[in-house]
């Protein structure tokens, strides 16, 4: 144990001392000894630890990906990437989450050169690293590849698009608004929150609030929330009664952000007692939102509410009323 510790007590000038166990013959010495690496966080690290990217133990492959979720560079996506295409669905999986944390324009070039990969997971993997660099040049291989036949690419194809916030992509999301797969449609609905909320935009929202997946109808209504679609409050009003809690709770929410009066007695019978603690905040918090003196008798009997976090919203959500009323 004295030995484990000294190895993660090291510092930067110990960086080639510990690069030498690297070459132990014990795979779990390797092991170690890439996690002490990763627990130094140093640039110079990462070339010790390419070395042993390709290493004969799975284990020590795994810990290379993993320690690498740490470091940036071109160098470590393009690993990352040969990561994903690993034999070993444990090195695959650290590879791409790893890859999905990188935020260095610097490796855009060798993700955009793996979204036509014969493998499903790379394509999604290298997708998914796109996502959040906002890269333009992957806007033409996202809208590509939402004909793939794997959902997974699919999916992540409509996220990228989300996140490049174009607007000719907006057909598209719409259209991904209806895929077959649930985690599709799911996406697409979040991805388009920088559209305007009307026409095809508002039509494919309010479809997702009657989605046979409860996880895309949860979606629908944030989206509608976020943006503030006051054409879809006959919908949220009847997703109140949804059989999930999780997605009466966003169409609370989602009408508080609207803010039409109307909503304040649907809001107030989400606040009884043998309603989810949940729920019973997000429709407090909804009403102050709308802040209609109506609500006011509606909030008052949950001063004592058994949930101290549902007490606190109705006081604040008292608290804005009053003063409008």
């Amino acid at each position: 144990m004295a030995g484990l510790e000294s190895v993660f007590e090291a510092g930067g000038d110990e960086i080639d001392e510990i690069a030498l166990r690297l070459e132990a013959a014990a795979p779990d010495a390797r092991r170690v000894a890439v996690m002490a690496l990763a627990d130094i966080g140093l640039a110079e690290a990462v070339p010790h630890l390419l070395t042993v990217a390709r290493d004969g133990d799975a284990g020590v492959r795994e810990a290379v990906m993993r320690a690498l979720d740490g470091f940036e560079g071109p160098e470590v996506v393009a690993a990352l990437l040969e990561g994903c295409e690993d034999k070993i669905e444990a090195v695959r999986q650290a590879a791409a989450a790893a890859l999905a944390e990188k935020k260095d324009a610097r490796g855009a070039a060798a993700l955009l050169a793996r979204v036509d990969h014969a493998d499903a997971f790379v394509r999604a993997a290298a997708l998914r690293g796109l996502r959040e660099l906002r890269e333009a040049k992957a806007m033409a291989p996202a809208l590509r590849r939402l004909a793939d036949p794997e959902p997974a690419v699919r999916r992540e194809a409509v996220a990228v698009l989300g996140y490049l916030r174009a607007g000719d992509a907006l057909p598209a999301l719409i259209n991904a608004a209806r895929d077959a797969d649930a985690s599709v449609r799911q996406t697409a609905m979040g991805a388009l929150v920088f559209a305007r909320p009307e026409g095809a935009v508002a039509d494919a929202l309010v479809r997702g609030l009657a989605d046979a997946a409860w996880q895309v109808r949860e979606e629908a209504a944030d989206a509608i929330g976020r943006l503030k679609a006051a054409g879809a409050f006959a919908a949220l009003v009847a997703a109140l009664d949804d059989a999930y809690w999780q997605v009466r709770a966003k169409a609370a929410n989602a009408l508080g952000r609207i803010g039409d009066a109307r909503a304040v007695p649907m809001l107030g019978a989400a606040l009884a007692p043998s309603v989810i603690s949940n729920l019973r905040k997000e429709a407090a918090a909804a009403l102050g939102e709308i802040a209609h003196a109506s609500a006011l008798p509606l909030l008052e009997p949950l001063r004592d509410d058994a949930d101290p976090d549902v007490r606190k919203l109705v006081r604040w959500a008292i608290g804005r009323i009053r003063p409008a009323a």
